[in-house]
């Protein structure tokens, strides 16, 4: 059987779809932004969506197979032995699908070798991933044989990788008016997770294993078939496969992605006071401690200031629509410690770590429901380092400047005042803003009603 086999990987266009697959995969981490290597799970998920154009690559490269054995008359000669069809066919199928299987986990091993190398977090249960895509890519090569089996016409290849391109965005559609597009994570529509610690479901590999396993039987007895029975079979499983794998993984983001609670441990620095990071983070935190513990040198103006500090964490996914998750997802800090933002800039540190920590006083990522004052969250932070605004700042205060130019003013206003008075303005606004109080202004003014 390996000599069989290896004679079948010779004869056949295998290793050349392997490499063109192999340079696709790479081109699709370098356009998705990946090859920085900083999140594993956001990886992995740029690594599988690339499927959306890998599959009709190899559908394509499964079709160029087809047509040589067809043109070759190949089929003849080896349908002259003495042994059942889908016996002949095994081998040349093999040796197909463990070339694009090899293809497209040589792309995934690089990164992850490349993770394991730098110490950052890896998830062993996230290999599932790849390994389900390899059914999705083994079944289109074994599809495309199929086709161009049976026509020999050089418009089949790329006819094929056209309608595995149609195909998939046809089944992204399938969901219900004002849905986020899915198909079990296969297709570069789908939501990708939007933090470091979301990984995917059980269920979204379900269904992508699914539509692998639909994939491959639909083309084996494709290319196997000699009558319409098991042709009209081969497109009733697809259509089967294809219809389980749109409706197991469901229809909301907190069905194809959980919380990773490895992801989430928190990775705490040497020294005082303490800065802790999440583990999907844990490579930044040499970087980013010293900029915390600057922000927090900065609230210990004020009395009952925190002592420790935390990268900010939920218990719950993020859901496509929902604007208020960004407070009401995250969890309440413990007393003494502030939560934190990282505000990554392409898996980097962005410049301005210290002021988003200090905007309100500490409280921006409190876990409170509503939304934040941000022009008060702004001013007691500009107050606190000394300036009149926070420029270094990009959030969603950029978007309405007649408040944004409120701060300013605001600063000036507070700092006319003595600096008792000042300090006890600025606590009052942290405390009320800990306990969920939406209007802050008031109190940094002196306006708040007795």
């Amino acid at each position: 059987m390996r000599r069989i086999f290896g004679i079948e990987l010779r004869r056949s266009n295998a290793p050349a779809v392997a490499a063109l697959l192999i340079a696709a995969g790479v081109a699709g981490l370098a356009l998705g932004g990946n090859l920085r290597l900083t999140e594993w799970h956001i990886f992995a998920y740029v690594h599988s969506s690339a499927l959306f154009l890998l599959l009709p690559l190899a559908l394509a490269g499964g079709a160029v197979l087809g047509r040589r054995e067809k043109r070759t008359r190949a089929a003849e000669l080896f349908a002259s032995t003495g042994r059942p069809n889908a016996q002949r066919l095994l081998p040349g199928l093999l040796a197909l699908g463990v070339a694009v299987a090899v293809a497209h986990l040589v792309v995934f091993a690089g990164g992850a070798i490349w993770f394991l190398a730098t110490g950052s977090y890896t998830s062993a249960v996230t290999v599932l991933l790849p390994l389900t895509g390899v059914l999705v890519l083994a079944g289109g090569a074994w599809t495309g044989l199929a086709a161009g089996r049976a026509w020999s016409s050089p418009l089949v290849p790329p006819l094929v990788a056209v309608l595995g391109l149609l195909l998939q965005f046809g089944f992204s559609e399938l969901r219900p008016p004002g849905e986020p597009t899915y198909l079990a994570n296969l297709s570069m529509l789908a939501q990708p997770p939007s933090h470091a610690w979301e990984a995917i479901t059980g269920r979204a590999l379900l269904g992508y294993a699914v539509l692998g396993a639909g994939l491959i039987g639909t083309g084996f007895l494709l290319a196997a078939a000699r009558s319409w029975l098991p042709r009209v079979a081969a497109v009733v499983l697809l259509g089967v496969a294809g219809t389980v794998a749109a409706v197991v993984p469901g229809k909301a983001a907190d069905t194809h992605y959980r919380v990773d609670a490895a992801a989430q441990k928190l990775v705490c620095a040497d020294g005082v006071p303490q800065v802790c990071v999440t583990a999907a983070h844990a490579k930044l935190l040499d970087e980013a401690a010293p900029q915390v513990r600057a922000a927090l040198t900065l609230l210990a103006k004020l009395p009952g200031a925190p002592t420790r500090a935390e990268e900010w964490r939920s218990d719950r996914v993020y859901r496509p629509g929902d604007s208020d998750w960004s407070v009401t997802g995250t969890s309440r800090p413990a007393p003494g410690t502030v939560n934190f933002d990282l505000g990554l800039e392409g898996g980097k540190l962005g410049p301005a770590l210290t002021e988003y920590v200090v905007l309100g006083a500490g409280t921006m990522w409190n876990g409170c429901p509503g939304g934040q004052d941000l022009v008060a969250a702004h001013a007691v932070g500009a107050w606190l380092m000394g300036r009149e605004e926070l420029t270094g700042v990009d959030d969603s205060l950029g978007y309405f400047p007649e408040l944004k130019q409120q701060v300013a003013p605001t600063v000036r206003a507070l700092r006319a005042l003595p600096e008792k008075e000042q300090v006890r303005r600025v606590a009052a606004v942290r405390d009320a803003s800990l306990a969920c109080q939406e209007d802050l202004l008031p109190i940094l003014t002196g306006r708040a009603s007795s």
